[in-house]
């Protein structure tokens, strides 16, 4: 917990805007024409002086930042591979999940995400691996250690997880073995919504994963990755990042650094593909 206090100080001191346009001279060197409108779109902006003392200023700074992130590093790339693979494949199966009932570490930023009711990256690996099945009660003698030792953000609650949580498990691990021995999640007996595969951009269906709400949904490209699909005409000449200078290097290395420890890459809503 120290270590963590510690890291949150020195983030307190970052400054968001220079660490940005240094990541996208770093990430997007071809598109220069776009780094100043894209601390725009993502409202990434100078911090108050006394934002460090106010946790929803200090954290929807960071949260902007990781979106930018997201972005760049996933986002951008998981679109236009999903594009491509659709139209040469009828059996690519798209979900969101937005389901989130654990904190992935106890900080300050964790919670003011959790709070605004957005998932991490891969936050449906707790269903997905069987983790409620564990504390059923039929299966407290067998004394079996769950692969994550995930912590439940109500501390107050009777039981680690609900019949309906418990349920919801094993759907999603029912509908991930289909696809893996069948190259399709539905099942013949069971699932209210059956879950389509997407064959095209323009009227594409996805699942959308929630607790009692799992639904197909319409499939869209955020804004955020349409903006980065523009190009620039001509690469600007004007100053830019010599990535060679040590402190510039240092800076956005140490800024992802403690962005990935902390694990906050949290977004609306986590975005996965099955395919074969």
């Amino acid at each position: 917990m120290e270590q963590q206090n510690q890291t949150s100080l020195e983030l307190d001191k970052v400054n968001y805007t220079s660490v940005s346009l240094k990541f996208l001279a770093a990430m997007q060197p071809n598109k220069t024409c776009l780094h100043k409108k894209a601390l725009e779109l993502y409202h990434i902006n100078p911090a108050p002086d006394d934002c460090s003392e106010s946790p929803d200023c200090y954290c929807s700074l960071f949260y902007n930042y990781s979106r930018l992130i997201s972005d760049v590093l996933f986002f951008n790339d998981y679109y236009r591979f999903l594009t491509q693979r659709i139209q040469s494949s009828k059996k690519t199966f798209a979900y969101e999940y937005s389901y989130r009932t654990s904190q992935d570490h106890q900080t300050l930023c964790n919670d003011y995400l959790y709070k605004r009711k957005l998932v991490g990256h891969f936050a449906e690996l707790e269903y997905t691996w069987g983790t409620p099945l564990l504390f059923e009660k039929t299966n407290s003698t067998n004394k079996l250690i769950p692969l994550i030792n995930y912590t439940p953000y109500d501390q107050n609650a009777t039981d680690s997880y609900t019949n309906e949580q418990i349920a919801f498990s094993e759907l999603m691990i029912e509908q991930w073995s289909n696809f893996i021995k069948n190259g399709q999640p539905n099942s013949k007996t069971k699932f209210e919504n059956p879950w389509i595969p997407i064959v095209n951009i323009s009227n594409g269906l996805i699942m959308h994963f929630n607790m009692n709400q799992n639904e197909m949904k319409k499939f869209e490209i955020p804004l955020s990755v349409q903006f980065w699909m523009n190009t620039c005409s001509t690469i600007e000449t004007s100053k830019s990042i010599d990535l060679n200078d040590q402190a510039s290097t240092d800076e956005i290395s140490f800024t992802l650094f403690s962005f990935t420890s902390l694990f906050v890459l949290s977004i609306l809503q986590s975005s996965y593909v099955m395919m074969i």
